[in-house]
């Protein structure tokens, strides 16, 4: 255990923080990285493996109709069921933003995360008894998953202000944001695999569920909300994360005035746009794949997964370029990066609205979420810029937009694509398509780099302390 002295941040007195004798090297903040990632792709698991498995569960209506003789419906074979059980999780995001911005403020972030992984773990993990008992009981368990991943986007956004030097903090964040992209790389090959191995769906749930407790044990025990705090954390790795960043007070989030910036505004509408075809295709792409272009359940799996890792690897480069972009101004890099993903975006939804060619339709769906990865380096970029220290309560605006977007899709989809014909889903694209250009028209015109007036107030009475 080493010793270190540095200067008390209110009393100007010499302080003394503990640190162990192993510091990762001087990296640890690439392990609390890493760890980071691993929580949030887990909880995102939790809550995508239903979007794959409802493929592959015919076999409760099986054991239904040879219990009752073919005398009833089982709700698995109801629109209005299957459809409110895709919502499930998106209900639970919106229960759990509720108190997360203020359980933030009075827990930490750490705290809130690793109550949420514990809850996601419990809603994958009983999935499968739910399922058995009914179809309220399955909801419930969809409703857990989605409270586990509700503060997935705040974390992303907050973690990277915390822990990466101001120099690494756009790859930090593309890396954490890929979450998104590899809990579809691991969910969809494996769920496809252990579907049609005598393990079966269910396995899978206990997979996930089980990993997920064992990554929020971990978490519990060595993440901190301030490096200063972290024993694994060296003076000078410290020294590093804190170059150039101010001392944040802690003061009241002005609500009103984040709520009437323009920039903030059309943010969470690009936000809006862009995340209800990410999620449409996120969720119902599996379907596409097997439905309309008649893959099987195996080759579904690893076509859902490719598109994902393609775009993680295409995220964590637009991360390290964004950090190189010192010849163009921060606005200019985030417009930059929001234009390219949602125009490309539009462009792949488009091809395939018109194409008929299932490998056209294969590549223009790879491009398209591709294209979306993008987006992490425009609009969140944006609103880290424009609202600072309460970027926290931005975010989880963009979080709530997002839980409404994965509620409505499933609606939209199931009154678009009722019988699933490729003539429905093309009116689905091309709906998709014109929702992406209102939403982001205004996004380069009306959004601002430079720190709003609301995050220079000071609590004057907290520094008086």
């Amino acid at each position: 255990m080493g010793q270190s002295s540095e200067v008390h941040p209110e009393f100007g007195f010499p302080q003394i923080r503990k640190t162990s004798s192993f510091v990762f090297w001087n990296r640890t903040r690439l392990y609390i990285m890493v760890l980071t990632l691993a929580c949030l792709t887990f909880i995102q698991m939790n809550t995508l493996t239903f979007n794959f498995t409802v493929i592959c569960m015919e076999d409760i209506v099986e054991d239904y109709n040879l219990l009752t003789n073919y005398t009833d419906t089982h709700w698995f074979e109801r629109n209005t069921e299957k459809s409110l059980l895709f919502s499930g999780a998106a209900i639970g995001g919106l229960i759990g933003l509720i108190p997360a911005v203020p359980l933030i403020s009075s827990l930490g972030l750490g705290n809130v995360q690793t109550i949420s992984g514990i809850i996601s773990a419990f809603g994958a993990f009983l999935f499968p008894l739910a399922v058995s008992i009914g179809f309220y009981t399955s909801l419930l368990c969809r409703i857990l998953q989605g409270v586990g991943s509700a503060i997935m986007f705040t974390t992303v956004g907050v973690v990277p202000g915390v822990w990466a030097p101001s120099n690494e903090a756009n790859t930090f964040m593309a890396i954490l944001s890929c979450a998104l992209q590899l809990s579809n790389i691991i969910c969809m090959p494996v769920s496809g695999l252990l579907c049609e191995s005598a393990l079966g769906w269910r396995s899978i749930y206990y997979l996930f569920g089980g990993l997920t407790f064992i990554i929020y044990i971990v978490f519990w025990f060595t993440y901190s909300d301030d490096p200063k705090l972290h024993r694994n954390v060296s003076q000078k790795e410290l020294g590093k994360i804190s170059t150039g960043k101010i001392e944040k007070i802690k003061e009241p989030v002005p609500y009103l005035a984040i709520c009437t910036d323009p920039t903030v505004l059309i943010t969470w509408t690009s936000c809006f746009g862009g995340n209800m075809a990410f999620f449409a295709l996120s969720l119902y792409g599996p379907t596409y794949l097997r439905e309309i272009l008649k893959f099987d359940v195996r080759e579904t799996g690893f076509l859902s997964a490719l598109p994902f890792i393609l775009s993680a690897i295409v995220k964590f480069g637009a991360g390290q370029l964004s950090d190189r972009m010192t010849f163009l101004s921060e606005k200019a890099r985030f417009v930059f990066f929001a234009a390219t993903s949602q125009i490309g975006f539009a462009v792949g939804l488009v091809v395939m609205a018109f194409t008929s060619d299932r490998l056209i339709a294969q590549i223009a769906f790879n491009f398209a979420i591709v294209s979306s990865g993008l987006n992490i380096m425009g609009v969140i970029k944006c609103i880290q810029l424009r609202c600072r220290q309460h970027v926290h309560f931005a975010i989880a605006v963009i979080s709530f937009t997002a839980y409404v977007v994965q509620f409505l899709a499933p609606i939209i989809v199931s009154i678009i694509c009722p019988d699933n014909t490729p003539e429905q889903w093309t009116i689905l694209f091309l709906f998709i398509t014109g929702v992406i250009i209102v939403c982001n028209a205004g996004f380069p015109f009306i959004t601002r780099s430079d720190p709003a007036a609301y995050t220079k107030q000071i609590n004057v009475e907290n520094v008086e302390k």
